[in-house]
């Protein structure tokens, strides 16, 4: 069982500790927040209570762009639903707009190594990035108890300060128009003081405040629900095999559907699970892939013995469309808010299912029929006189009910269609749960191995954001069948695109008009790369040859039970050997340069 803490609670307890640091050490000083921003009147460091984490820095380096809240170096205390966890964070834009942001990023830069030999890094920001940022590697990746994670973070701690004080005398000699240093006894003095004037001022609303967190505790066991991600609605994650293309699509599904942007993926794939086929669906595009599969077609009907018969079906776009756009619209309407119609159709038919009548009597306005029996598809009834059976079609009868009303049979059996519709109507709209908005995630794996064109068709001009249901002109189509469509704004696409089949540049333009891409290479400076030197060596060799397209992924060379023999036998040569059309010198040339030697065939990695 997670033990409940609320924010204010391990922010002050931190706060204890490093006041204990630098009682121990008057020279040892930290920052404090300065303003009390609305909800944030009593909280000692610059942070959110939202997503329950907070940073204090040592040093005073005044820094500023677009964008940019807090400091450039930060010590970083965060609670996930696994538990605490901590490390230190050195972040700069790329594009610093003066001298002395260009000298916080060189400086930051510079920094870069001494971390990764002396503490460990686990994250160094890609080419893809805007920021150039550092995050450290912790002792212990989570933490149960907070106490326990700051006697870690205290032995950590020291080296760095050291490492980052230690690097700046010698940065400043060159530069010595940079302005930095450690936080002084008068800064911080200052600091302290401007706090106690602050909590002094707001204690009147402390009561308060204390009684609202013990009614929203929050418990690091429970997914943190008030986190608002923002994602592009069409994106397509580009790069060689093995860069973790379709690893990410589910961490960044999960993202989407909860809001939660911090969520670890063990969490990521639980949800991405439990959403399946709901929330989320995942298809995988193949050459044979059709329109008639992704939006709608004609299937055979394999039910009807009797003769060869055709009929409609939806493909899973559609599906996962028209479940957002009825989730967008209940949300958005709540009278129009209803049950899902399976739902409410089999607490209709219960009775008969169950066998506690053998017909189920269905009230017109003067008369009654009665319904015998009911099939996967259809609805047979008998008519009050006479014995003939006639059938109503459940399909029929759904588009009846989601749109609300019968504008579908406007004579014949319509007097039979709307007595039902009236029942379900009813049932569906009773005791109906407020419906809040949900977003949903369709993930096309290997989207670049489909003909885009023929498989999309107008969806190529509905999937933009201003065309979709709430857009500024939103556009309807009517499909071959005669359904009427429109992409809902609360449906995201991700695609997954391998570079190494096809590049970017062949892909359909409107495709790339309409989709962010996000490209993935490889990375050797991410946690669990093994043998990162032999991956660079081998990529660098390719570059010269082929270009980044045909790099090899990092995911290559991660996992608990890594070999590099195995790997460069069973992963790194069959692929070379595709790429290089089977040519043995120029893949014994490659990793030679790595100091892999091969031998025999199929090409082997000699060992001594």
């Amino acid at each position: 069982m997670a033990k409940i803490l609320k924010y204010r609670e391990y922010e002050e307890e931190v706060f204890h500790w490093l006041m204990a640091k630098h009682k121990a050490n008057p020279e040892f000083t930290f920052s404090l927040r300065q303003n009390g921003s609305k909800g944030a009147e009593l909280d000692y460091f610059i942070g959110t209570s939202k997503s329950n984490y907070f940073g204090t820095t040592f040093w005073t380096l005044p820094v500023s762009f677009p964008g940019s809240s807090g400091d450039c170096i930060d010590l970083i205390i965060k609670v996930s639903n696994s538990g605490f966890s901590y490390y230190v964070e050195f972040t700069h834009t790329k594009y610093p707009h003066d001298d002395q942001n260009k000298l916080a990023l060189q400086f930051i830069q510079s920094i870069a190594k001494d971390l990764e030999t002396q503490v460990g890094v686990k994250f160094i920001s890609g080419d893809e990035h805007k920021m150039y940022t550092i995050k450290t590697k912790p002792i212990q990746n989570i933490y149960a108890n907070l106490k326990a994670m700051l006697l870690d973070v205290e032995k950590q701690l020291d080296s760095i300060l050291d490492i980052v004080d230690i690097k700046l005398v010698d940065f400043k000699k060159n530069h010595p128009s940079f302005i930095m240093h450690r936080i002084t006894l008068d800064e911080f003095n200052s600091m302290l003081e401007r706090k106690d004037k602050r909590f002094l001022k707001y204690e009147d609303i402390n009561s308060d405040m204390n009684f609202e967190e013990e009614t929203k505790t929050k418990v690091i066991d429970e997914p943190l629900k008030t986190m608002n991600y923002k994602a592009s609605l069409n994106q397509i994650l580009y790069g060689p095999p093995g860069t973790g293309k379709t690893y990410n699509t589910v961490l960044e599904a999960a993202k989407i559907v909860t809001g939660n942007e911090t969520i670890n993926y063990d969490e990521a794939l639980k949800i991405f699970n439990e959403n399946l086929n709901n929330q989320i669906e995942f298809i995988t595009f193949h050459q044979n892939y059709s329109y008639e599969d992704f939006i709608q077609g004609l299937r055979p009907d394999t039910e009807n013995g009797k003769e060869l018969s055709f009929e409609k079906k939806d493909g899973v776009f559609k599906r996962i469309a028209d479940r957002a756009l009825k989730n967008l619209e209940a949300a958005n309407n709540p009278a129009s808010a209803k049950k899902d119609f399976d739902v409410v159709f089999q607490e209709l038919i219960q009775p008969l299912n169950d066998g506690d009548v053998e017909e189920l009597e269905i009230k017109m306005k003067k008369s009654s029929f009665y319904i015998t029996e009911v099939g996967e598809k259809s609805i047979e009834f008998r008519k009050n006189i006479g014995d003939s059976n006639h059938t109503l079609s459940i399909n029929t009868l759904r588009k009846m009910y989601d749109k609300g009303e019968n504008d579908i049979i406007l004579g014949g059996l319509q007097p039979y269609y709307n007595p039902i519709l009236e029942l379900l109507l009813a049932k569906g709209k009773s005791q109906v749960a407020t419906v809040s908005r949900k977003n949903y995630v369709i993930i096309i794996d290997e989207i670049n191995r489909a003909n885009i064109s023929r498989v999309f068709g107008e969806l190529i001009t509905l999937i933009e954001e201003d065309k979709r249901s709430h857009g500024k002109i939103p556009m309807r189509v009517t499909l071959p069948s005669g359904d009427s469509f429109i992409v809902p704004s609360n449906l995201y696409i991700i695609g997954t695109m391998n570079t190494a089949d096809k590049s970017i540049s062949l892909l359909d333009i409107a495709l790339r008009r309409r989709f962010e891409f996000v490209p993935m290479y490889p990375k050797t400076n991410i946690e669990g790369v093994n043998s990162p030197t032999v991956l660079e060596t081998i990529n660098a060799e390719i570059i010269k040859r082929k270009g980044h397209d045909f790099t090899i992924g990092h995911a290559y060379f991660m996992g608990d039970n890594y070999s590099l023999e195995k790997t460069i036998n069973s992963k790194v040569i069959p692929l070379l050997l595709e790429y290089f059309m089977n040519d043995e010198k120029e893949v014994a040339t490659i990793l030679k340069a790595a100091d892999i030697e091969v031998t025999g065939w199929p090409m082997q990695m000699k060992t001594a």
